[in-house]
């Protein structure tokens, strides 16, 4: 397909493939055949152009975030001729509501933005861990990256409410609570509220919609749920040799609701969160070897709000430190406090460079769920695999999800670009590894999905029969996941 071969859409900003490729971040002769890019301004615009791709056979492959590397956003597509839709211009936060704690954003709003808009009312974005600054914040959501906040995790569409979605035949629909109303602007006059993710009456399309990678619609706004600022709150980062004595805590946490935050990591996984650059990186990890920085550390947020809030933190934080007392832990953020305020800085304000690339300038991760009972043993499993790989640092993240019922597995493998190419055996070999022994890839990216559509083939005609209904076409990203 060339520029020749279609007559280009009027009604929206359109631009060459040079210029896709420069939002895209790769080389001019890099073998991605991106055609252009279409710049929508607002939902009919996105609307129109779903309609030309199908009347014309143009492919599109959507992308939210305004900058940044693409790994998970261009991994797995077809080896074929598409457009970018890049919605990165739609970024207005179109409504913020402290009562109930809810938004209303496009997808070109990232999270420092956000937080500046919410801050007015008191309120702020609930995070996954450590994103980049020009991340999407709606693109997190979609994809159910896990957030810092579990006792605020009910359900896997959390913190999203309701989309306004462009199918990928080209018809609108909104989900949930957005189907009240045609007019956005008139149902927030009239005081409606975009709460509920499932409607209109049995329909689920948000949830459908969930992890699809761009493969059935494009979301051109949605509502969605944030963090009322605590008045007082107080951070903990504690230690321990066994991941399984960090994991002990992680239950009672969940159990008796206490915290806001919190999640576990190994040193090597700390010292990239809190690395200025590379140089900085290798003095930490040299440092808490000779410090005998505890193996693994878990970050915990007591934090209170409106109601009695000196009371509230008084019981939790008894609560949080007689259980404390009886285990082999140790208080990293007593001994060494500025670990701790450097982490809690990072958190809320999320840096220009994605923390991974801080080390050598590229990684590979792979990460999956499970319960928190398995998540200790998936890290072993991970350690056993990785144990003669030399010359590269291993990094682990657990992220408690759902009331700390399920665990959020990641493995980081830190590197030069240079090993790149022989770390791509080891990684397919640490998705079989983790997926034979219990790890569940509801986030499968690339050729993981392979792996993980293998293992249940009776799904996948009825994942197909959904892409039909939805992308009758197959114009919108096709080759990721199974379509």
């Amino acid at each position: 397909m060339t520029n020749d071969a279609f007559p280009l859409p009027k009604f929206v900003q359109y631009e060459n493939a040079a210029t896709a490729k420069e939002f895209l971040g790769v080389s001019a002769d890099n073998s991605l055949k991106v055609q252009g890019i279409a710049r929508p301004k607002n939902e009919q615009e996105v609307i129109q152009l779903v309609q030309w791709a199908n009347q014309h056979e143009v492919t599109l492959v959507p992308l939210s975030s305004p900058s940044g590397n693409r790994r998970h956003g261009l991994a797995g597509l077809k080896d074929a001729p598409f457009v970018v839709l890049d919605m990165s211009k739609m970024s207005r936060v179109i409504h913020a509501d402290s009562d109930d704690a809810i938004a209303v954003i496009e997808p070109g709003v990232t999270f420092p933005e956000f937080d500046v808009q919410l801050k007015k009312h008191k309120l702020r974005s609930i995070k996954p861990f450590l994103p980049r600054a020009s991340k999407s914040v709606l693109a997190c959501y979609l994809e159910r990256e896990p957030t810092t906040l579990p006792n605020e995790h009910w359900d896997s569409t959390d913190p999203l409410a309701s989309l306004s979605l462009t199918m990928g035949n080209g018809e609108s629909f909104r989900s949930g609570g957005a189907a009240l109303y045609d007019d956005l602007d008139e149902a927030l006059k009239n005081g409606a509220r975009q709460m509920m993710a499932s409607g209109p009456i049995g329909t689920d399309y948000t949830r459908v919609m969930l992890g699809s990678q761009g493969t059935l619609g494009i979301t051109s706004w949605a509502s969605i749920y944030c963090e009322r600022i605590p008045d007082i709150e107080q951070g903990f980062l504690y230690g321990a040799e066994d991941v399984s004595t960090l994991v002990s805590i992680v239950r009672h946490l969940a159990l008796h609701q206490l915290g806001a935050q919190y999640f576990i990591l190994n040193r090597i996984q700390l010292a990239a969160a809190l690395a200025k650059n590379s140089i900085h990186f290798a003095e930490l990890v040299q440092t808490f070897s000779k410090d005998d920085m505890p193996t693994w550390c878990l970050y915990v947020n007591i934090a209170s709000r409106e109601v009695m809030p000196e009371e509230s933190m008084q019981w939790q934080l008894a609560d949080l430190l007689s259980m404390v007392d009886t285990l082999p832990v140790t208080c990293i953020s007593q001994q060494s406090p500025n670990y701790l305020s450097e982490l809690e800085t990072r958190l809320h304000s999320p840096s220009k460079e994605f923390y991974k690339d801080v080390p050598y300038g590229t990684h590979t991760d792979v990460f999956c769920i499970t319960q928190m009972s398995n998540a200790a043993d998936l890290v072993n499993v991970a350690h056993s695999l990785l144990a003669g790989i030399s010359n590269i640092q291993v990094g682990v993240y657990l992220q408690p999800m759902i009331q700390g019922t399920n665990c959020h597995v990641e493995i980081s493998l830190f590197h030069t670009n240079e090993q790149s190419e022989k770390l791509a055996d080891v990684e397919m070999k640490l998705v079989t590894a983790l997926a034979d022994n219990g790890g569940f890839f509801s986030r499968p990216y690339g050729k993981w999905s392979e792996d993980a559509f293998s293992r249940n083939e009776t799904i996948v005609p009825h994942l197909r029969r959904v892409k039909e209904i939805f992308d009758p076409a197959g114009i919108l990203s096709p080759g990721k996941l199974c379509y």
